[in-house]
């Protein structure tokens, strides 16, 4: 017979639980995040950062200098780049931008759900692994009654913001054959 006593007890056990579970099947700790070159972060989080240091040369791959000072440079530029355009989006536009990077973050208490449903890698020093979450966000089935288009829509947000930073700065424009924009 399930009474009220009963009831407590059986939640108070399940959420401990949890709380191991969760504790067992965390992620490792979220890269450190890259200084920002004397930028004054409004938007990012020390995490947020982080997780973009190791998601950014995922999603450029090859467009990216070999140099390995070029590239943390490039890298830190692409950050300070996603602060700077996520502050000028709109308000509602940013809440779902914080969604985002809260669902990345898998150390956030109670991440083992989330992790489960969208595949956040459990390793962020493993490109592969990191290169295997984005692609199965990129073709994940709209028609998902759990994820729906959700994580196709956090995949082009994310890719687009980060080539937007990359292909705005001039460091860029050598590799890609631009000149610019026109002098009038």
């Amino acid at each position: 017979m399930l009474t009220r006593r009963n009831l407590f007890k059986q939640s108070a056990f399940s959420a401990i639980t949890m709380l191991a579970l969760e504790s067992c099947y965390s992620s490792p700790e979220i890269p450190p995040a890259p200084d920002g070159l004397g930028h004054d972060f409004e938007f990012l989080t020390l995490a947020d950062r982080g997780i973009l240091s190791k998601l950014a040369p995922v999603i450029l791959a090859e467009g990216l200098p070999t140099s390995e000072e070029q590239k943390a440079l490039v890298i830190k530029e692409i950050i300070v780049g996603w602060d700077i355009a996520v502050n000028g989006l709109p308000l509602l536009t940013q809440a779902e931008i914080r969604k985002l990077f809260s669902v990345l973050d898998s150390n956030f208490i109670l991440s083992l759900t989330p992790r489960l449903l969208t595949g956040v890698p459990a390793a962020w020093d493993d490109s592969k692994e990191i290169d295997e979450f984005l692609n199965n966000w990129r073709f994940s089935d709209p028609k998902s009654l759990i994820t729906g288009n959700e994580l196709r829509v956090g995949y082009m947000g994310m890719v687009e913001i980060t080539m937007a930073c990359w292909y705005a700065n001039p460091r860029s424009w050598d590799f890609c054959g631009y000149t610019g924009p026109p002098v009038l």
